[in-house]
């Protein structure tokens, strides 16, 4: 068997709670209010079908759902860690604005601070009032915003005030003007975060937006090389339930075509023009390319500009997505808002088809495992913030779905949920669920996405500590006579090239990936090494060809500066 190597060249280039066995048992019923599909739609000349509004919705009577905006000024002493803060809406009806496990209120930042299950009537509102107590470290705030049960109803961003206990500083300040909107938002466009593309198919795209309230997003699409030529394909009213997150859809759309798109909110233009492609179709061979890495903690993250200065055609997010190390809910929503803002991060992903799985510090914490109670929202959280096509199935939670573009297989596991269920990574159920859809591919190529990493020489916190599970799954590959099949991976601060020995069978190329903006390791002593690169931040992207006669992958790491490390070339037929 031959694999061509290259190394060193210097180019500048909350739905339900499973048990053990991974099966939901126990459901809550959630009416999905955020998405409107709307069969009444008119044709265009281009061919696309134009949406109408559906309208906004009709918000209650009695509140149920407080959320407030907050912006801490730009002064270098603006921002506080020991002031305790809270926002009034009557004498008594009070809420403190606290993250939990969060360091909020810093300078130049905004937080948003949720409150579910208030049962306040309207009516009783009679003032919008700020209180400071054990006010030590003042506070200046540059912004406050209010919505009730999503409806905008209060935005002020002429303040200013010192808030604290010392001199020229109040406990207490009363908006004389109540309920008002002096400003649209706190946050600096209406679009707060997004948007991103999420996984594409032939013939649909998904754009994942964030709004500041429940306001009506629309997405124009064009078939030509104008966007003024295009139309409004889809709308969407984002609620507080899911953070103001959500999905735009459109299908009936041409495989392996461009489309432009804009997003523009209540009529106004509030994101650039952008470029997208639909997948090819289905086991149709056509090259293409994917970059992936994981591990992005840093809160400057250039790779990202690298990354799509090579224009890939897909991005994968390998877990440690964030470094939340959370269970709780609203703390996971503000890494998730933290991750989104990172420029060069947001820019790819506006157009670049993305999809992502989760490892331990995006899940709920280190080294963590599907016994962790607070991993039910992490899902919810994971869900509201990326734009795969599924997630899990009917029957059993999680991250985990099949992604197919051309005739390439993608299999995205969810290392975490299950993991220490049945003595293995995946859990029973998924388990079975993989090995009956490895059965159902006849791809020419089949990516196993995992967070962690494959190798017997891994860490604790890999297949490694499960080698049981790994030989049962790599044996399994073997019965099925399962051909091109590549393993890809992050998590070791390190990126790699592996080749798995395996009795009986082909070896099996790992590809890992690891970090994208965090701190490095260095590289080990290995046989089954290829090549490595622990000196500094890095990613993989891999160019697929399947249309020669003998497909092929060409799997190249690269540094911060666009700097090729390491090639390696690998033949579908030492695939089988």
């Amino acid at each position: 068997m031959i694999w061509t190597i290259f190394i060193g060249c210097a180019t500048n280039n909350t739905t339900a709670f499973p048990d053990d066995d991974g099966v939901a048992t126990q459901t809550t019923t959630v009416t999905d209010t955020s998405k409107h599909n709307n069969p009444g739609q008119t044709q265009t000349p281009s061919g696309l079908s134009e949406s109408p509004d559906p309208g906004m919705p009709v918000f209650p009577d009695v509140i149920d759902t407080l959320t407030i905006s907050a912006r801490t000024g730009q002064g270098e002493e603006d921002g506080t860690d020991d002031n305790t803060l809270s926002v009034c809406l009557s004498d008594t009806d009070c809420f403190t604005m606290n993250l939990a496990e969060i360091d909020d209120f810093r300078v130049g930042q905004t937080d948003v601070y949720m409150f579910n299950g208030i049962n306040i009537p309207r009516s009783d509102v009679d003032r919008v009032e700020i209180r400071s107590t054990s006010g030590a470290d003042r506070w200046v705030p540059s912004c406050i915003e209010m919505t009730f049960d999503g409806e905008p109803v209060y935005c002020e961003d002429s303040l200013g005030m010192w808030f604290g206990e010392g001199v020229d500083e109040i406990e207490s300040w009363t908006d004389p003007k109540g309920l008002h909107r002096n400003c649209e938002t706190c946050f600096d466009s209406p679009l707060t975060h997004g948007p991103l593309m999420g996984g594409t198919e032939p013939d649909t795209l998904r754009l994942w937006t964030r709004t500041h309230a429940t306001t009506p997003v629309a997405m124009r699409l064009s078939d030509t090389d104008d966007i003024n030529d295009g139309v409004i394909v889809d709308w969407l009213y984002a609620f507080p339930s899911e953070d103001f997150t959500g999905t735009l859809e459109v299908s009936e759309l041409t495989p392996n075509t461009q489309y432009l798109y804009r997003i523009e909110i209540d009529g106004v233009v509030v994101s650039d023009t952008h470029s997208v492609k639909t997948a090819p179709a289905i086991d149709v061979p056509e090259p293409f390319s994917f970059s992936f890495g994981s591990c992005a903690k840093d809160e400057e993250q250039p790779i990202f500009g690298v990354i799509e200065s090579m224009a890939p055609d897909l991005f994968f997010f390998v877990g440690d997505n964030h470094y939340g190390n959370t269970d709780q809910i609203d703390a996971l929503r503000w890494f998730y808002r933290f991750s989104r803002s990172r420029p060069q991060r947001a820019s790819l992903l506006s157009h670049t088809p993305t999809l992502a799985v989760w490892d331990d510090h995006d899940f709920t914490g280190n080294n963590t495992d599907g016994t962790e109670l607070g991993k039910i929202f992490a899902l919810q959280g994971f869900e509201e913030y990326w734009a795969n096509p599924s997630y899990g199935t009917q029957d059993i939670l999680g991250v985990f779905s099949v992604y197919e573009y051309g005739d390439v297989d993608f299999f995205l596991l969810d290392d975490r949920f299950y993991r220490g269920f049945a003595d293995s990574v995946l859990g029973a159920q998924q388990t079975e669920w993989l090995m009956t859809a490895l059965s159902e591919s006849d791809a020419t190529f089949r990516f196993l996405i995992s967070g962690s990493q494959w190798t017997a020489e891994g860490s604790t916190d890999s297949w490694a500590a499960f080698p049981q599970a790994r030989s049962d799954l790599f044996a399994h590959l073997a019965e099925l006579n399962m051909g091109g099949v590549v393993l890809l991976s992050g998590d070791i601060h390190r990126s790699e090239f592996r080749l798995l020995p395996r009795e009986g069978a082909y070896d099996l190329p790992e590809l890992t990936s690891s970090p994208l903006a965090t701190w490095t390791n260095a590289c080990p002593t290995s046989d089954e090494l290829i090549g490595c690169y622990g000196d500094g931040i890095s990613f993989v992207r891999v160019d697929v060809d399947t249309t020669l006669t003998d497909p092929e992958l060409i799997a190249t790491l690269f540094d911060v500066n666009g700097v090729e490390r390491v090639s390696w070339t690998i033949k579908r037929s030492q695939l089988q």
